[in-house]
């Protein structure tokens, strides 16, 4: 027998924030199953001397998918299995819109990724999306779900979609959103917010999105307003407005090395507004420092880091940090034993359902990349009211963790799902590339704390259920007809007969194509 080439071995942290000693986790990356070990069966799996184990040890470890009989190949091919199945069915059942009302914006931030807009002219800035164009976008999307494809919610983006000179063209998507039943939601500066709360409110937005960049003059250096004015203080007075119209309020904080000091003065100023007291509102913070030779570089580490020398607790820290809480809730859900490990390839929805809708229909698979039109991947056709797509689509579609040679034998494989496109193409040159960033040591930090936590709360040692059992019981048949089988509604009709879906998890999932 051999350790699993998918293996993870993390150290344990109590609450007391010191590790859990003689213990350790493994975590299998490609089955999903998180056990407890001591400190000697953790040490024969990393030098792969499992033989070496007691019998009743090795088969309980065997039965998880920990250790194996199974070549390289073999696990790969479970690899190429729930790949496929993910590509058939979670990335091809649903679409999520999200409209650009406009690409004008009346801030000037010096790191916005779409400053490259500002060299296309004030006339191709200020045209917003005519009415004919939403027309044709909400009868494209219509046609979509009659196709059979989920389409639940609308988000608007920008530039900034809340312009107060915006608003009628607002309106009229959010009047398109209502008649189709679809869900709203917005990222926005905030800035002319206070012009929105009545719409807001009746069109029952379920979430905005705020940036703030630190208090005070930190923020006004950073969030500039084009003409030149202080943002801070609006931002601050129109998020309380909104909250104190019922509206949930997400506030985003980017981070480099221009503002890290200011992150305790920024979480003090929040709770002296008392935005804290609101249900509705949270905040989290994202490293956002481009080239690691800038003198700005900051790592995410190096925010949850600052965010634990502020003296806030390590749980609530991971929640206020965006990139080790998109690893905590996957790993709360693991820990309930209610459904199977998912086995997503896919990093975000922009190799699944998300799509970009410029103001000029134009379609982009990711809002990092909109206004780029060597990335588009289709227009919006007002003559027929339908998404004309083009071949760079079916590009992106390809571009999966299963696919990429880096990523098919790495642990992480369904953890960092081979990490942010935009990412990639700024280090290599490619979407088609790995980006592997600091994923794994923002994942190995929460499952030792989150996985430690509930060890000591439990003494469980089998902390997950595992993919491993499910796919060991298919034939060879039951295999070759998953692989070959196109049909989402098929697929998903097998997996579930096959065992690869647990109860719970199919009636959160099933797609009712």
């Amino acid at each position: 027998m051999r350790t699993s080439t998918y293996e993870i071995i993390i150290p344990l942290t109590g609450s007391d924030k010191k590790e859990i000693q003689g213990k350790k986790l493994l975590m299998n990356g490609l089955y999903g199953a998180m056990d407890v070990v001591d400190d000697d069966t953790a040490a024969a799996l990393e030098k792969d001397e499992p033989d070496n184990l007691p019998a009743d040890i090795r088969e309980r470890l065997a039965s998880r998918g920990h250790i194996t009989r199974r070549s390289v190949e073999g696990e790969l091919k479970d690899v190429e299995l729930l790949g496929r199945i993910h590509a058939r069915t979670e990335a091809r059942v649903s679409v999520a819109p999200v409209i650009l009302p406009t690409y004008n914006c009346n801030f000037r931030c010096p790191y916005c990724f779409e400053r490259h807009r500002l060299s296309r002219g004030e006339e191709w800035l200020e045209a917003g999306m005519k009415p004919e164009m939403v027309d044709a976008v909400f009868s494209a999307l219509k046609k979509q779900r009659e196709k059979g494809r989920i389409v639940e919610g609308c988000s608007l983006y920008g530039g900034e979609p809340f312009l107060k000179e915006n608003k009628e063209t607002v309106r009229n998507i959010c009047e398109h959103a209502k008649e189709m039943g679809l869900t709203m939601s917005a990222i926005t500066n905030g800035y002319d917010l206070d012009h929105y709360i009545d719409l807001l409110k009746e069109y029952d937005f379920k979430k905005l999105q705020i940036t703030v960049d630190g208090v005070g003059s930190i923020n006004d250096k950073r969030r500039l307003h084009r003409d030149g004015v202080p943002t801070y203080e609006k931002i601050m007075s129109n998020i309380a407005l909104a909250l104190e119209n019922g509206l949930s309020i997400s506030l985003r904080v980017n981070v480099n090395g221009g503002n890290i000091g200011g992150i305790s003065e920024l979480i003090g100023d929040i709770e002296k507004c008392g935005l804290n007291k609101f249900e509705k509102f949270s905040y989290y913070f994202k490293a956002v420092s481009g080239d690691e030779s800038s003198p700005d570089h900051v790592t995410e580490r190096m925010v949850m880091d600052e965010l634990l020398r502020t003296g806030m607790p390590v749980m609530e820290a991971i929640k206020n940090q965006s990139m080790y809480n998109m690893h905590l809730s996957v790993i709360e859900e693991l820990l309930k034993k209610e459904s199977l490990p998912g086995y997503s390839t896919s990093y975000c929805g922009a190799e699944k359902g998300m799509v970009c809708i410029a103001p000029d229909g134009k379609l982009y698979p990711c809002w990092d990349i909109v206004g780029m039109d060597e990335d588009t991947v289709g227009h919006t056709d007002i003559g027929s009211g339908n998404f004309i797509y083009y071949f760079n689509k079916v590009k992106w579609k390809l571009r999966t963790s299963d696919r990429m040679e880096p990523c098919k034998t790495c642990p992480y494989i369904f953890v960092c799902r081979g990490g942010c496109v935009s990412v990639a193409k700024m280090e290599h040159g490619s979407y088609f590339r790995e980006a592997c960033s600091d994923t794994r040591e923002n994942f190995c930090f929460v499952a030792s704390h989150v996985a430690g936590r509930k060890y000591e709360e439990t003494g469980q040692t089998e902390l997950s259920l595992s993919q491993f059992g499910p796919l060991s019981r298919l034939t060879e048949d039951e295999r070759k007809r998953l692989m070959e089988e196109k049909d989402p509604n098929e697929i998903y009709k097998l997996i579930k007969e096959y065992g690869l879906v647990s109860p719970a998890k199919e009636k959160q999932d099933d797609p009712g194509l």
